[in-house]
């Protein structure tokens, strides 16, 4: 069965006189394979009429572009596992990921991951999407990811993601008290050779450059509460680079001592608590808010009440 969604957009008193084309590839950011496609298909009407896309549109014109969604999802065994969806709609959905989950399966992962669970979670609602994650978390970072429903959807997003046309805060708790109540760390990551987990700084021509902005928003005597911006997107980044300072997130068995630091917390302190993107459909930004885990809430209170 066919399953297409439908976009819409009126011309306005600016686009008057403009190639359809230019029009589509401004206000929808049509790939040039997406382009290709709906010209072939003849997926776009003007005033529910087929025109050439080299033809010019007039104010007030309603342009209906009908998409193909229908594609082959790869099997992944649906199960029941816990995670809290935040917003969905046709386009996207958003989740708040618990900490100790996976986001896809892998070689060692196969069950329980967020992928299990959202392919479970939409079967109960008669839906079938193949996993498009946006964003990701490490499987012990929790807070909020967004999803893409559709192979468009997840493109004009990758595009927002690539442009840092987006926002993405954290909140994490480290140790030790920094210097400065805000900065920036500004230091290039790389993998570790023959370790393919393991993330490093990275001064070579293989380090890619990386920028992590900080903001202290309450401090102990041995640990500091951090919220913290990325500027980029890299494996690991917030974990290296706060390691790198020598203020490594609590609890992160990798970057820090989290091995010892099981009686505090059972993770890295480390939570994804807001994300703001430009939506592809409304065209206007979205922001997201996912509130701080009990575990993490626990961490607080025992520092709290040692200071």
């Amino acid at each position: 069965m066919s399953k297409t969604t439908l976009f819409q957009h009126v011309v306005t008193p600016e686009e008057d006189g403009e190639l359809l084309e230019t029009v589509l590839r401004k206000q929808f950011r049509f790939s040039r394979r997406m382009m290709r496609i709906l010209k072939h298909e003849k997926r776009v009407l003007v005033n529910g009429e087929w025109i050439f896309f080299r033809s010019r549109v007039n104010e007030k014109d309603l342009i209906r572009i009908e998409l193909n969604i229908a594609e082959d999802v790869e099997y992944i065994s649906p199960e029941e596992v816990p995670f809290t969806v935040v917003d969905e709609d046709e386009d996207l959905i958003v989740v708040n990921k618990p900490p100790h989950t996976v986001v896809h399966p892998t070689g060692s992962h196969q069950h329980g991951t967020l992928a299990n669970g959202l392919v479970y979670y939409w079967q109960q609602r008669g839906e079938n999407h193949k996993i498009r994650p946006v964003t990701r978390l490490d499987k012990d970072t929790s807070g909020l990811m967004v999803l893409a429903k559709h192979a468009y959807g997840h493109a004009f997003l990758a595009d927002q993601m690539a442009k840092k046309r987006y926002e993405r805060s954290y909140f994490a708790i480290v140790h030790g008290n920094l210097i400065h109540d805000r900065g920036t760390i500004d230091l290039p990551i790389g993998k570790v050779p023959d370790v393919p987990l393991l993330r490093f700084i990275d001064f070579s021509e293989e380090g890619s450059r990386a920028i992590t902005h900080y903001e202290v928003i309450e401090r102990f005597p041995h640990a500091s509460v951090l919220c913290l911006w990325l500027e980029t997107g890299r494996t690991h980044q917030i974990r290296v680079h706060l390691s790198s300072i020598g203020h490594p997130i609590i609890g992160d068995d990798l970057y820090g001592n989290g091995e010892e630091e099981k009686h505090l917390i059972g993770r890295q302190a480390l939570h994804a608590k807001l994300l703001k993107i430009y939506h592809p459909r409304k065209r206007d930004w979205v922001v997201w808010e996912a509130p701080i885990p009990s575990d993490i809430k626990q961490l607080l209170e025992l520092l709290r009440r040692c200071s």
